[in-house]
């Protein structure tokens, strides 16, 4: 009973050491590598540093939306070496998350440099609005403002409210399934509200084949339905 009572004693201690060195060994693990896309978490905090930022705050606005946030690398300037010998850059510094708005009102993009280690905005500036993608999120929105006018619903007839946005290529279940895919349309002259404005093209897919092609424009800035080919 005496030794068994000594084992019992010493094996509670080396327990607790194995299961902290699986602990550390786990959270290890879960650490993202230097040049690994950000992890959820690391978007979040990336955002919310970049959307309280004065700097940011002022540029943005009121009327605007959150294109995309995402790992970027950005490597420090070129090493200096002895003369005669081969300049090398370093590896990336830290992480670093690139965030781009777009802004409504004027058509503006807002392009944030996070340092994720610094918990700070690096540099913030503005870039072409006719430059900035859109994202699936405007896509949902001029899917709605479409399927909200009558004469797109008159155009696409009884089947009108199954469309839904496509979030991804079809899979074969749902090749057949009534879809709406969107691409960013600018235009070419000064008398197209779209050389200006944000405007998405819509296309419908039904039966596995495009219908209606580029006849519904979503204007996002005006928030507004466009319907071309003399179409009322």
């Amino acid at each position: 009973m005496r030794f068994k009572r000594l084992y019992l004693l010493f094996a509670a201690p080396v327990t607790g050491t194995l299961a902290l060195a699986t602990f550390v060994s786990v959270a290890q693990a879960q650490e993202p590598l230097p040049l690994d896309p950000l992890t959820p978490r690391e978007r979040e905090v990336a955002t919310r540093i970049a959307q309280g930022d004065a700097r940011v705050k002022e540029m943005l606005g009121n009327k605007t939306r959150l294109i995309y946030t995402e790992f970027i690398a950005v490597k420090r300037g070129e090493t200096r070496r002895p003369a005669g010998t081969a300049q090398a850059e370093e590896p990336p510094a830290g992480r670093f998350a690139d965030i781009l708005f777009v802004r409504y009102d004027t058509n503006v993009g807002v392009r944030v440099l996070v340092d994720l280690a610094a918990q700070r905005v690096a540099e913030v500036v503005r870039v072409s609005g006719r430059s900035v993608p859109i994202n699936s999120d405007e896509v949902e929105l001029a899917a709605r403002l479409a399927l909200a006018d009558a004469r797109v619903v008159r155009l696409l007839g009884a089947q009108a409210n199954t469309f839904r946005v496509a979030r991804g290529p079809a899979t074969a279940r749902e090749a057949g399934e009534n879809r709406i895919e969107g691409l960013r349309t600018l235009g070419t002259t000064p008398n197209d509200p779209c050389y200006e404005h944000r405007c998405i093209v819509l296309f419908f897919r039904q039966a596995n084949r495009y219908i209606r092609l580029n006849e519904v424009v979503v204007d996002l800035t005006s928030q507004s339905v466009i319907l071309r080919g003399g179409r009322q």
